[in-house]
Order: structure tokens, then C-alpha cells, then sequence
């Protein structure tokens, strides 16, 4: 049995069904409560008896206002005609719209001192005597219609009789109406000088006839027995009908609220799935749903009434009314499931604004004691500006000047918030400069803005200035202790091998085989000082600008190609081979031709010393249109591990052979470096593992 319970709430199917027929019954429902109370059938369910009901009873005293209004109040048509029926509050109002439209309210204002006065003052009041008449002939139309309009209604009135007597005159309805016989009535109502009499039970529960104008006014009101047989009989139809459509109203609503609870009950479930399964409705708010909700069902009950008011059919104001509870149940469903799920607090908006709002205020909070921590306390500016703006409120008050007191007071506001915060940044780039004073030139100074942030700007411009300085300082200190090292060694090794060799020779005890060999090693080592010597000197030369440049039009192509035919010798001893990828097209570069080709015999001999041998070297030509330049790149595969930096292989006496081995002066790409600057031209390289790559770059001939 559990078991299939289990699977009627999750059939989809049924859940629909009880949806379905909850909306059905609570329209129908609506529609017999509707039909039942809407039109006017209010009185029909108080009571079995015809005789006690509130319809006849309200008949009755009906009726008995109008007798009244008719023969008592306006009496004739001459009366009325003559302005007697004229209520004096009417024409009191009229005159206070007058004096509301001028404006005046107060007695005072009309030089009178009542308000009695101010309605009955003839020279105020004789400029407007002529709208005064037209509303009193305005008063007394309205007095005759609704003379002849209740007369009307009276003899229209089914079953009705009267006998009246007022002032001593005696109307009746119809002419022979006998007061004996009408008091001989089933239903009768006799009101004789503030005293009444009925055969209708509870008379006293309604309104005191008391407004009689004569005390002499006597009234006898019978309705005819026949008539009112025949009422019986249609009232306690009509009550059967409201008694059925009662019935049908609370049948159905016990059936739609079953269907409720079962469509409740099923919320949520699915099949083949635990927990609750939510629908894409239940994500919108709950409070905002419910807001919307009842809007809609606003708009619903409008247009039912608007329907009713124009006589639509029923079926129309059936179907508004099923719109209304289908979208009422789908929020009831969707709480339901909302609750099933435990996410009520999640879903409701105006929580959520309640806490998001209490978390504003107190990060308001947060903020506050945070700007005085950082911002008013322990700041000296901040002080000064606190000092003078009291001092300026003060002295506002004391002169007994409140507006001054009042924006001094805002004044107050402004300098402990923005002047606030600019002072403490003020002080903060005073302790920046006293930081950066000290020795911290990597201090920055962040988060200013305008005049402060130009300022702070400067202050870290001259950190960095001083931090590049001291950083250039130090490496040109190490560079500086590098040469030294590399100069001393790079003397001192030929020097060693002259002087040994002197000191051989100087003996006398070698052979002339040995002797020969010994001044072999003087000539190798005095000419190896004489390329040091001259190397020193050509990279002096070109570091300081001291070398007259010839620009002119070089076909680099050309001269690439006799440079390489003058060097065919050692090129062909060192076991490398050389591919040359020549352009297309001319190739004429802005250069000095000699000092170009001194730079490429400087890479080429680069290459013949460190390169990889049984390797290929590389020499390719480019042109760039972007900046109109060519460039030519020489490409090779290093012979030793190329642990350094381009940057710091150009600088003098680097080599990439760091045991220093090799023949060289490790000023080559340094010279080469210099003559391409003044050159107005670039040497860039590149090392990527063990490839190197050397690029010479300069401007296109025109």
C-alpha cells in the first residue's frame, strides 16, 4: 500500500488531475456564491418566514420614507415651486464654495465675527444675487423630479396601500383606502406621532423614525394580502435556489480543498529521484512573487467587475476567475515545495535586503572607525584643520550668525572627510620622502590622485632615477673590476711566455733548434700584445664617437660577397660551411662602407673562433618596410655552452669561452657594437640554447 502511494505522488499525471480539478471546483465554487449573494439576494437567507424577512421589511420602511418625503416634506408642487422644500444647508454650501473659490475662511477676513454672519451679510452678498437665485431655481428642479419620482414610485409599488395625515389633511392610496381595513392586514405599519405599531416582528432594530417634520403627522401602510401570498410563495423558491447553490459552493470548495492538500502533498516529488525537485518558478523570490501575485489578482477582480458592470456573460467572468486561482495555486505549489526544500529564509527578498542592508550599515561602521584610525588620529594636519574649523564655528555663534554656524558646520563635514583624507595622504608622502631620504629608493608611493598623485609620481620617478643610478653604479663598478681582471689576464699570459723566453735564451746552453723555437713564441706573443694594443685602442676609438664617418650607398650584397672571397683562405680551413642566401633584389644600405665591413669581418672572425666545427653557418638577407631597414643575420651553433646574456657578451672583454682559452681579445662585438651606433645602425643578438645569432641592421638607401 505505501508502496503505491509512494507512486501516485510522484505520477506526473496526477498531479496534474488535482491541479486541474482544484482550479475547476474553486470556480464553481465562486460562481454558486456568485450567483447566490451578487445580485441583491443578501436578504434571503436570514430566516424561513417571508413575514420576518429583511426584503420585506425593507419594503415596508421604504415605502414609508417615501410617504414621508412626498406629503411631508415637500407636500406639493406649489410648495416646492415657492422654495419651502429648499434644504438651507444646500444653499449654505453653495455660499461656502463661493467663499472658498475667494478665498476667505476666517470671519475676520470679512470684517464680521461669526460664521453665521458671514452667511447672512446682504452687502457682501448682493454682488452675487443673481447666481444665489439661479441656484435656488437650480435647488427646486431638483426638488420637483425627485417629488414626482418618489409619487411614481409609490403607485408603482405592487400590493401598497396608504393612509396619510399631515396638518390635518388626509391623502390616501388608492382614493377609498380605509385605515381600519388596511390595519386588517397581514402586513401593516402604523407610525402616529413618533410611535409605531407593526404586524412585522423587530421593527426597533432599524433606524428611528423620528425625522417627522409635524408632530401630528400620521401614517397607516398595508400591503395587499394576495400580494403578499404570492411573494411567499416566489421567496421560498428563491430561497430553495440560494439554499442549493449554497450547498454547491461548500461541496465544492471541501472538494477543492482536498484537491489542494493532495496536490500539496505531491509537490515537489518525482520519480525515480530523492529530495525535492524544484521548478524553474520556485528560483523567483517569494515575497516578490506573492507582490506580483496579488497585483495580478487585483487586475482579476477589476475586470470581473468592470464584465459585470457591462453585462458580460457569466462564462467570461468564470474564466477571469479560473485564470486568478490557477495562478494562486502555482504560488501556493511553489511554496510548498520551497518549504519542502528548507530554502523559506533563502527565498524571501526582503530578508535578504534586511541583512544586505544591515551588512551595509555596519561596513558604514567599519569604514567610519577605520577612516579615524587612519585618516583623523595621530595626524597633525588633520588636527590643524579640525582646530580652525571649530574655531570658525565658534566664532559664528558667537557673533550670533546661525547660517554661518550651519556651513561652518558642513564645512566641519567636508575638511574631516576629503580635507581629512588628503592630509593624511600628505603626511604619507612625507614619510615617504623621509623613507626613500634613508635609503629605501624602492619605495613607492601608491593609491594618490590629482595634484597629490602628480607629486607622488615625481617623488617615485626620483626613487627609481636613484635606484637605477645606484644599480648602474654597482655594475659599472663590477664591470669595471671584470676588465681589470680580463685586461691583466689577457697581459700577462704573452708577457709570461716573452719573459720565460728571454730568460732561456739569455742561458746561452740551447741548441739553434731550440733557440728558433724559442723566438717563434716571442714573435707569436709580441704580436698577439700588438692585436690587444690595437683593439684597445680601435674600441676606445668607437665607444667615444672618435672616428670620421663617410655615410654613403653600399650594396651590402656586394660587399659581403668580396669580403668572403678575401677570407676564402680561412674560411676554407675552418671546417665550417658557409651558405649565403643573397636577396632577390638590390640591396643598398645608408653606411660607411669601411667601418660596415670591419664589423662583419669582426663576426665572421667571431664565428671562425667559437663556432661548432662541422657545423653550418648561416648568413641570410632581409628587408623590413615597416621601418625601411635591412638587416643581415649570421646564424651558427656555438662550440661552448652559451651561459650569458646578449647583453653582457657585447660588453668589452666578454667571451662566450669563460676559461678563456681561446684566441681573442673578447672585444670584437664590443668594437662591432660601437661602430654600428655611429653607424646610425643596430647589432642585435640572440641566443637561443647553443644557437647564436647575430643581426646587423641599417637604414635603406633612398
Amino acid at each position: 500500500m505505501a508502496t503505491k502511494l509512494k507512486t501516485i505522488w510522484t505520477d506526473q499525471k496526477f498531479k496534474i488531475t488535482c491541479s486541474f480539478l482544484t482550479v475547476v471546483l474553486v470556480t464553481i465554487s465562486f460562481g454558486a456564491l456568485f450567483e447566490a449573494y451578487w445580485f441583491n439576494w443578501d436578504y434571503l437567507a436570514n430566516t424561513n418566514n417571508y413575514l420576518e424577512s429583511a426584503e420585506l421589511q425593507n419594503k415596508v420602511l421604504t415605502a414609508y420614507d417615501h410617504i414621508d418625503q412626498v406629503y411631508n416634506f415637500y407636500q406639493s408642487e406649489e410648495n416646492i415651486r415657492a422654495g419651502n422644500a429648499i434644504d438651507p444647508a444646500a444653499m449654505e454650501a453653495y455660499k461656502w464654495d463661493i467663499l472658498a473659490e475667494l478665498d476667505l475662511n476666517d470671519p475676520d477676513e470679512m470684517g464680521v465675527s461669526t460664521e453665521s454672519e458671514m452667511l447672512t451679510d446682504p452687502d457682501f452678498w448682493e454682488p452675487y444675487a443673481d447666481e444665489l437665485e439661479a441656484q435656488k431655481k437650480q435647488l427646486i428642479n431638483e426638488g420637483l423630479f425627485q417629488y414626482e419620482r418618489l409619487k411614481k414610485e409609490l403607485e408603482q409599488t405592487q400590493g401598497l396601500s396608504y393612509v396619510i395625515n399631515s396638518k390635518g389633511v388626509t391623502n390616501s392610496q388608492p382614493k377609498d383606502a380605509n385605515p381600519d381595513d388596511l390595519l386588517k392586514r397581514r402586513v401593516n405599519f402604523t407610525y402616529n406621532k413618533g410611535a409605531i405599531s407593526s404586524t412585522l416582528p423587530k421593527m426597533d432594530q432599524f433606524e428611528p423614525l423620528d425625522y417627522a417634520v409635524e408632530p401630528d403627522f400620521q401614517v397607516i401602510i398595508g400591503f395587499d394580502d394576495a400580494y403578499i401570498a404570492e411573494r411567499e410563495v416566489l421567496y421560498q423558491a428563491e430561497r430553495q435556489e440560494f439554499l442549493w447553490l449554497m450547498s454547491i459552493f461548500v461541496v465544492s470548495l471541501i472538494l477543492a480543498a482536498i484537491g489542494m492538500l493532495l496536490s500539496c502533498i505531491s509537490a515537489g516529488r518525482k520519480k525515480d529521484n530523492e529530495g525535492v525537485q524544484l521548478l524553474p518558478i520556485d528560483a523567483f523570490w517569494i515575497d516578490a512573487h506573492f507582490l506580483l501575485l496579488l497585483v495580478v489578482e487585483t487586475l482579476v477582480v477589476a475586470a470581473i467587475v468592470f464584465f459585470y458592470d457591462q453585462n458580460f456573460p457569466r462564462v467570461v467572468m468564470l474564466m477571469l476567475f479560473a485564470v486568478g486561482a490557477a495562478l494562486g495555486l502555482n504560488f501556493l505549489l511553489s511554496l510548498v515545495r520551497i518549504l519542502k526544500d528548507r530554502r523559506f529564509g533563502e527565498r524571501l527578498l526582503f530578508l535578504k535586503l534586511i541583512k544586505k542592508g544591515w551588512g551595509f550599515i555596519k561596513n558604514q561602521f567599519k569604514k567610519l572607525a577605520v577612516y579615524y584610525n587612519d585618516v583623523m588620529k595621530g595626524s597633525p594636519t588633520v588636527k590643524r584643520l579640525m582646530f580652525w574649523a571649530i574655531l570658525l564655528v565658534v566664532l559664528a555663534l558667537s557673533v550670533q550668525v546661525p547660517i554661518l554656524g550651519v556651513c561652518s558646520f558642513i564645512c566641519i563635514i567636508y575638511l574631516l572627510y576629503l580635507g581629512g583624507i588628503k592630509a593624511k595622504k600628505y603626511d604619507g608622502i612625507l614619510e615617504g620622502l623621509e623613507r626613500i631620504k634613508n635609503g629605501e629608493v624602492d619605495y613607492k608611493l601608491i593609491g594618490y590622485d590629482g595634484a597629490l598623485g602628480e607629486l607622488a609620481d615625481g617623488i617615485n620617478a626620483i626613487g627609481d632615477g636613484i635606484s637605477l643610478a645606484v644599480s648602474e653604479e654597482v655594475k659599472s663598478q663590477r664591470l669595471k673590476t671584470e676588465l681589470l681582471t680580463n685586461v691583466s689576464h689577457d697581459i700577462r699570459t704573452p708577457l709570461t711566455s716573452i719573459i720565460t723566453s728571454i730568460d732561456l735564451l739569455k742561458n746561452g746552453n740551447l741548441d739553434p733548434e731550440a733557440k728558433q723555437k724559442y723566438l717563434e713564441i716571442l714573435e707569436n706573443k709580441a704580436h698577439r700584445l700588438k692585436v690587444l694594443t690595437d683593439d684597445l685602442f680601435e674600441a676606445a676609438k668607437a665607444s667615444s664617437g672618435n672616428i670620421e664617418v663617410e655615410f654613403q650607398a653600399v650594396d651590402l650584397e656586394m660587399l659581403m660577397t668580396q669580403g668572403l672571397g678575401e677570407m676564402e683562405e680561412e674560411l676554407g680551413n675552418s671546417q665550417l660551411e658557409f651558405i649565403t642566401q643573397y636577396p632577390k633584389d638590390l640591396f643598398v644600405v645608408t653606411a660607411d662602407g669601411r667601418l660596415l665591413w670591419r664589423v662583419i669581418e669582426n663576426l665572421l672572425f667571431n664565428i671562425l673562433k667559437y663556432a661548432q666545427k662541422e657545423s653550418r653557418v648561416y648568413i641570410e638577407f632581409s628587408k623590413c618596410a615597416a621601418d625601411k631597414t635591412g638587416i643581415v643575420v649570421f646564424k651558427n651553433v656555438s662550440a661552448q655552452p652559451l651561459n650569458i646574456s646578449p647583453e653582457e657578451l657585447m660588453e668589452r672583454f666578454k667571451r662566450g669561452d669563460e676559461t678563456r682559452n681561446s684566441e681573442g681579445s673578447g672585444l670584437g662585438l664590443a668594437i662591432a657594437k660601437d661602430l654600428m651606433t655611429i653607424q646610425q645602425g643596430e647589432l642585435r643578438l640572440e641566443i637561443d640554447g647553443d644557437l647564436f645569432k647575430a643581426a646587423i641592421i641599417l637604414p635603406m638607401a633612398e
